[in-house]
């Protein structure tokens, strides 16, 4: 595309978006690798597109290079955003852990009792209850975020495992895990 070639009519600008998804994907590659591991680009990419879709009233340019322009910086900005949301101390990857290695999946801790050797009968219930409303949770979540949840929290695949398992990246598996894991606190609670 030539710098000084007109953008086409507002009319095609939401269909010409798509053509610009490459360059935004190459403007990821530049992106940090450490941070690359923690969100999949694809994401930002396609929420950027998104933004742009929903903004192009306001876009004023009249040429490819101002295009280009715009949506490198709104990517930019999102791009920011995410780095941001991941150095915030909620996400501090030296407070993740997994659930087995505390000990605390079994109920078994020997440094914290989870629960009584014997439990009353509304406890029970409150317990059973607890359980069915994670469940439906869970089997709610989009296809792709409950069996990335399913394969590494209840049945302790690694990362790498359920990468391999769903034919998908680290990073992609991880943006499934975070969106899924999101999705069930907003529905359970905290």
């Amino acid at each position: 595309m030539n710098s000084s070639e007109s953008v086409n009519t507002p009319q095609t600008w939401p269909q010409d978006l798509a053509r610009y998804r490459e360059l935004l994907r190459s403007q990821m590659e530049r992106i940090s690798s450490k941070y690359q591991a923690k969100f999949d680009e694809s994401d930002i990419v396609q929420d950027t597109l998104a933004e742009a879709h929903a903004n192009l009233a306001s876009f004023r340019g009249s040429t490819e290079a101002e295009m280009t322009s715009w949506l490198r910086r709104m990517l930019s900005r999102n791009v920011i955003d995410a780095v941001r949301r991941l150095r915030c101390r909620k996400r501090d990857i030296a407070n993740e852990f997994r659930i087995h290695q505390t000990g605390l999946r079994s109920g078994h801790s020997k440094s914290v009792p989870l629960r009584a050797e014997q439990t009353s009968p509304s406890g029970r219930v409150a317990w059973n209850e607890e359980l069915q409303r994670m469940q439906d949770a869970i089997a709610r979540l989009p296809d792709s975020q409950r069996e990335a949840v399913t394969l590494h929290h209840l049945q302790g695949m690694s990362l790498a495992e359920v990468a391999a398992h769903m034919k998908r990246t680290m990073p992609a598996v991880a943006g499934l895990l975070h969106r899924g894991l999101r999705t069930l606190q907003h529905r359970v609670g905290e």
